[in-house]
């Protein structure tokens, strides 16, 4: 669902090909595909777009993964989305292979409408979509037996990732600024730990529901024809149930960045007494879940091989580490010169202090909330 890396260019044996062999145990109308193009290759999973083998001379996206991996995925496409009043992704079936612990997932093509966070337009439609599955899930009260993501989840994830680099602060394969990278990120982490109560507190109260967990532009695509403009989306692999902040996270050089004020309006069909300022509260903790998840998954491939093995990890975390310092300083829990603020205070969105204690002092909450829903707006760049 992304644009191939390349195309195969063996045509003759294509009925050979893994991805078509499982494709034909679901015994579809076509098995033979025009061309197989590979979107995603690695070690341990596989993406394919089989060419013209669906109705109508349409494609199938064919992903191969592991049967644990692929259980919450098939779980979403069987139990969930079908009963959404939303568009999506035609679900053709599963497909374990002999040994039980890899299957194929065959899923509709999704097309090449990509999905634009500095267009307006597109941020209203994942913000009704996301509003409208949100809400849906809420009603449907459908935890399913998905993985928690509850704010538990994600402090198990800061503790697992702060431990696993720390064992590289002596690891000869780094270099030295790498390793202070790697100290400057846990000390981070120590700060977001610290203030781990304040994200607590701005997640009380709100239902859980279903997450997507992974809502990124890799993993959406808008198809736009004469009538509407439609979201999809798909990779549900990181899916959970717990508090939706994660969906939420404004960080546009990759979250979908979804329209907070179309979304809040979408939710109110189940939370009608949900306001702007709760929602933004809720997406500047998605800021930090989303953080977490992606250092938890990069922080894995750290090794102590070669170091042209570490160079696309170290460099990811690099950059995590700024975006989440940016984060904290922007809440008011670190300073330029890295001291944090005082714990358990309540986090202001403009990061300034003083401006948090002369509301406390001065301003009932609905007042507090509208000083501070205008500084959001000015510091995000549009209106929530």
């Amino acid at each position: 669902m992304s644009k191939p890396s390349r195309t195969e260019t063996v045509t003759d044996n294509l009925l050979d090909h893994p991805a078509v062999r499982a494709w034909a145990a679901l015994k579809p109308a076509r098995v033979k595909p025009d061309g197989i193009e590979i979107l995603k290759l690695k070690n341990k999973s596989a993406v394919y777009r089989l060419v013209g083998v669906s109705q109508g001379g349409s494609s199938v996206v064919a992903k191969r993964c592991r049967t644990a991996t692929a259980s919450v995925e098939r779980m979403m496409h069987e139990e969930f989305l079908p009963r959404l009043p939303l568009p999506a992704l035609r679900w053709y079936g599963f497909v374990e292979e002999p040994d039980d612990d890899y299957g194929w997932l065959f899923l509709e093509d999704a097309g090449a409408g990509a999905y634009l966070p500095s267009c307006a337009e597109h941020r209203a439609l994942a913000g009704r979509w996301l509003g409208a599955m949100h809400a849906a899930a809420m009603k449907l009260g459908l935890k399913l037996a998905l993985p928690d993501r509850s704010p538990v989840h994600y402090l198990k994830r800061l503790q697992a990732s702060r431990e696993e680099m720390r064992r590289h602060f002596d690891n000869s394969a780094l270099r030295e600024e790498d390793i202070r990278m790697l100290k400057a990120l846990t000390g981070d982490l120590d700060v977001l730990e610290a203030h781990w109560g304040n994200l607590k507190k701005m997640c009380q109260g709100v239902s859980r529901t279903v997450v997507h967990g992974d809502f990124v532009m890799k993993n959406v695509r808008v198809e736009t024809t004469i009538a509407a403009s439609r979201l999809l989306v798909f990779d549900w692999e990181h899916a959970g149930w717990g508090i939706p902040c994660t969906d939420l996270a404004q960080l546009k050089d990759r979250t979908i960045s979804p329209d907070l004020d179309t979304y809040a309006s979408a939710l109110r069909e189940f939370s009608p007494d949900i306001s702007d300022f709760r929602v933004c509260e809720l997406a500047e903790c998605g800021k930090f879940f989303r953080l977490l998840d992606e250092i938890g998954w990069e922080s894995p491939l750290l090794n102590f091989g070669p170091y042209r093995l570490v160079v696309k990890p170290t460099s990811r975390l690099r950059l995590y580490q700024s975006q989440l310092h940016r984060a904290l300083l922007a809440v008011g829990w670190a300073e330029s010169g890295g001291r944090p603020e005082a714990a358990g205070s309540r986090p202001s969105f403009c990061g300034q202090a003083r401006h948090r204690n002369r509301c406390a002092r001065t301003s009932q909450i609905l007042s507090r909330a509208t000083v501070e829903l205008a500084r959001w707006r000015r510091r995000i760049g549009y209106d929530v």
